[in-house]
């Protein structure tokens, strides 16, 4: 996997909770995301070279999760998920800087590349229609509901 990737895109939000919660939560919503059978379909349909199911939370580096391999955990700040397959080879970041009175904000950044003419075209379809934009917002967003249900207790 190369180190250096061109940057694609990063994505944030405000979540009412403290770092830690985000970060716990953030690796629980990977868990459910990359996990079920339709992720390992899609996986396989792709070609991923990460089709393992060793991911856990929290998370532990090396371990894989359909598309993905955790290449680094710094909890509760950092969680950085690397993947390769036919058209393409990618990083998804999640960063957490810790704000006051218990809150934080969460960032996702992509960096890919995409080579060759099949990898043009894939990144047209995922990432010129902005369907790339829309799951990683949903994401976002269902990470901050799961960590502020946490903060809270439920």
């Amino acid at each position: 996997m190369p180190r250096e990737l061109p940057f694609i895109d990063e994505f944030d939000t405000p979540v009412d909770a403290s770092a830690p919660q985000v970060f716990l939560a953030t690796a629980q919503t990977l868990e459910r995301s990359f996990e079920g059978r339709g992720a390992r379909a899609f996986a396989g349909l792709l070609g991923c070279v990460n089709r393992g199911r060793s991911y856990t939370v929290p998370p532990i580096e090396g371990q894989e999760a359909n598309g993905f391999r955790v290449a680094k955990v710094a909890a509760p700040k950092l969680l950085v998920l690397e993947g390769r397959h036919r058209f393409a080879t990618y990083r998804l970041s999640f960063s957490i800087d810790p704000l006051a009175e218990g809150r934080s904000h969460l960032h996702a950044r992509t960096d890919a590349v995409f080579p060759g003419a099949q990898g043009a075209l894939y990144r047209a379809h995922v990432i010129g229609s902005g369907g790339h934009e829309i799951v990683v917002r949903r994401m976002l967003g269902a990470i901050a509901r799961q960590a502020e249900r946490l903060q809270n207790g439920r």
